[in-house]
């Protein structure tokens, strides 16, 4: 293992949590909760949440978990997003336009953003499905690519080159929405699984090495490293 360590938080339940300091922590949505968790016991580091525009738009608890962990930077993937005028102060916000948040994911995978657009296929199961899916998301320019929990992923590959990226809560095995919500209720996230199913085993092996997860579910699916530290 390389020196530095990273974490990316998702919100799988009952994910533990790796017991030593790392240097920056990545959350996707809701997951920001874990970080506060994380945070009591090891203060420093620093929080990046990443959100998709419109889920922070919609889903007013992870909203509210993300506001409440004071990150200093939101990035919000597909669209802008206003924070209330008491902490917008606080925290950097970089808010992506689809394009240049695809754009971005491309250079992680072989074949690039080939392997993108056959991914978008993985969303749909039925092949009319697939084709009438992938048609209207190249009319609307809004080929999401990864989910935000791949997304965190991908953003401390990119922006810690010589750092192990610890990953806890992330499964890649779908299911409904892991935090509670009314939205969690019906929202199921298996078609957005497939796509990261599908891209996690074209990622290219110069980053999938510097990758260590907590949870056997990744493990299963992505064949990526165990990590064997303590944990909490």
């Amino acid at each position: 293992m390389l020196v530095n360590n990273i974490l990316v938080l998702g919100s799988k339940p009952e994910s533990k949590l790796p017991d030593l300091q790392v240097d920056k922590i990545y959350t996707a949505n809701g997951a920001a909760e874990r970080a506060i968790n994380f945070r009591k016991k090891y203060l420093k580091n620093k929080l990046t949440c990443i959100v998709g525009a419109r889920e922070f738009s919609v889903n007013e608890l992870a909203r509210e978990k993300i506001i409440k962990a004071r990150p200093e930077r939101i990035i919000a993937r597909s669209g802008k997003i206003i924070l209330p005028y008491q902490i917008e102060k606080n925290i950097q916000v970089m808010c992506l336009p689809n394009s240049v948040q695809w754009n971005f994911q491309s250079k992680f995978f072989s074949n690039k953003k080939f392997s993108l657009l056959v991914a978008e296929l993985q969303h749909q199961e039925k092949f009319s499905n697939k084709i009438f899916h992938l048609f209207n998301s190249i009319k609307n320019k809004k080929i999401q690519g990864v989910s935000s929990g791949f997304y965190a992923i991908l953003l401390a590959l990119d922006e810690n080159p010589n750092s192990n990226i610890i990953i806890s809560g992330i499964g890649m095995k779908g299911g409904k929405q892991f935090y509670k919500s009314e939205r969690s209720n019906y929202f199921v996230y298996d078609s957005r699984a497939r796509v990261d199913r599908f891209l996690i085993s074209r990622l290219l092996k110069k980053y999938k090495c510097r990758l260590f997860t907590l949870d056997a579910d990744l493990i299963e699916v992505a064949n990526i490293n165990k990590w064997s530290g303590n944990f909490f």
